[in-house]
C-alpha cells in the first residue's frame, strides 16, 4: 500500500512540475486522487529538495524531535520579567506579553553569547512553552482540587427549609419588572424533600418586589 502511495506523489510532483498552471482539482484527478490529497502534498513537497526522495514517505512513523533545550538565562529572566513588569506596565505580563518583551529586553541584549550565537529565541515561538516554564516555577500555581463532601442527611420532620420561588402563573409587567415579580415561599422538609406548606394569598404566601 506505501509503495501505491509513493507512486501517487511522484506522479503529484510530476505533474505539477509540468503543469504549473493546474488547479488542484485537475491534479487530483488525474492521478485519482482526493483534493485533500493534493492540497497536503502539494505543500510537503514544495517544502522539500526537487530531488528529494525522502519526502515521498509517509511521516506517520517518524518520530518527533524534542523541543530545543531552553538557556538557564532565559528562564531565568521570564521569571523576572513576569514578576517585575517591563516598561511600567500596569498589569502581569502573560506568555503573549512576554514574547513580546523577551527580544527587546536590553540585559539579554547585552548577555553574553550563547555557543557563539547572540542572545536567540527560536524555541519560544509558542506561548504554551513560555506558559509551562511559568508554571515549573511556581508564577502560575494549578487550581487546587475540589472535595466535595455529602451534608448529612436529615431526618424526616427534624428541619423545614424555606425557598422563595418565582409565581409562573403570575405574568411580567410589560412597562415594569420582568423577573421577581411575585415570588413564593415554599417550606419543604429537609429529610424527604416532601413539601410541608404553600400558604394561601394571605400576604404570608408570597411578596411582590
Amino acid at each position: 500500500m506505501e509503495a501505491h502511495w509513493i507512486a501517487d506523489r511522484a506522479a503529484l510532483r510530476s505533474l505539477a512540475r509540468q503543469h504549473p498552471d493546474w488547479t488542484q482539482q485537475e491534479l487530483a484527478v488525474s492521478i485519482g486522487r482526493s483534493r485533500s490529497f493534493v492540497k497536503k502534498w502539494l505543500k510537503r513537497l514544495r517544502e522539500a529538495a526537487p530531488d528529494d526522495l525522502a519526502v515521498l514517505h509517509s511521516r506517520g512513523c517518524a518520530s518527533i524531535p524534542p523541543p530545543p533545550s531552553i538557556h538557564p538565562r532565559i528562564i531565568q529572566r521570564i521569571v523576572e520579567l513576569r514578576e517585575s513588569p517591563p516598561e511600567h506596565l500596569q498589569r502581569v505580563p502573560g506568555p503573549k506579553a512576554l514574547l513580546y518583551y523577551l527580544p527587546r529586553d536590553a540585559e539579554l541584549s547585552l548577555g553574553p553569547p550563547l555557543g557563539g550565537k547572540p542572545w536567540a529565541l527560536p524555541c519560544l515561538v509558542r506561548p504554551g512553552r513560555v506558559f509551562k516554564i511559568l508554571r515549573q516555577n511556581g508564577c502560575i500555581l494549578d487550581e487546587p482540587t475540589r472535595h466535595h463532601e455529602p451534608l448529612e442527611l436529615r431526618e424526616p420532620l427534624e428541619e423545614v427549609q424555606m425557598d422563595f420561588k418565582d409565581a409562573s402563573t403570575v405574568p411580567a409587567d410589560p412597562e415594569g419588572k420582568q423577573q421577581h415579580v411575585v415570588e413564593v415561599l415554599n417550606f419543604v422538609d429537609a429529610g424527604t424533600s416532601i413539601l410541608r406548606s404553600r400558604p394561601g394569598p394571605s400576604g404570608l404566601s408570597c411578596r411582590n418586589r
